[in-house]
């Protein structure tokens, strides 16, 4: 399809329109919001409705949900799955993702990151600006890589987990779901669920209870 609709237009979800407009398939990029109508754009691309609205476009439109907060894009995607959309990831032309890796639905996949062989993305996730994730890792659903993070071999992140920019995460670890890493901070073990990790190396700071989880 030659269209694009995206659900949130926030900063992150202008840099998702960026991103489709370098892969170069669409000829129409639009999004929803529920600031319309007192906003009608976000930078050059326009806002065309609230995001109730989704509906109008289910038989002509791929797409795309752009928000930053986990729990937010993983309930909108799913409202989207159960009415049949057309959920589509987005890589931009100058990322590396090796062709024997898995891309999930959902996906958006920034500038200059790496995807190594064997690696998993599932829906929804985030794999921000400059990020590396080396062979063999699994990121479950609804992660939000940040930009500069580096990912060693073998490492599975757990769902809705969240890791700082330029943080970086050792080899064969397991970071469990909803885990927080500060930025900066280097993971050297495996993680606790609903947990924030800071320092280098990384210890844990405090529990976050679930209701609130990124």
């Amino acid at each position: 399809m030659s269209t694009l609709i995206i659900i949130g237009a926030g900063g992150h979800g202008r840099v998702v329109a960026d991103c489709a407009q370098q892969i170069n398939t669409y000829q129409e990029i639009y999004f929803l919001d529920d600031s319309f109508p007192e906003r009608k754009n976000n930078s050059i691309w326009d806002i065309i409705g609230k995001i109730d609205k989704y509906t109008r476009y289910l038989d002509n439109a791929d797409f795309i949900v752009a928000f930053g907060n986990n729990k937010l894009r993983q309930q909108m995607l799913n409202t989207l799955i159960n009415a049949n959309a057309k959920i589509v990831s987005l890589i931009h032309p100058s990322a590396y993702v090796s062709p024997y890796s898995t891309i999930e639905a959902g996906v958006v996949i920034f500038a200059q990151s790496v995807i190594n062989i064997g690696s998993t993305i599932k829906t929804g996730c985030i794999i921000n600006t400059g990020a590396t994730i080396d062979h063999d890792c699994t990121i479950e659903a609804m992660v939000h890589i940040s930009p500069g993070v580096n990912i060693a071999g073998g490492v599975t992140v757990g769902e809705r987990s969240w890791v700082g920019i330029g943080a970086s995460v050792i080899e064969s670890i397991t970071l469990a779901p909803n885990t927080q890493v500060a930025a900066g901070s280097s993971i050297i073990k495996a993680t606790q669920k609903n947990s924030l990790y800071a320092g280098v190396p990384a210890v844990f700071k405090k529990s976050i209870p679930s209701k609130n989880n990124l």
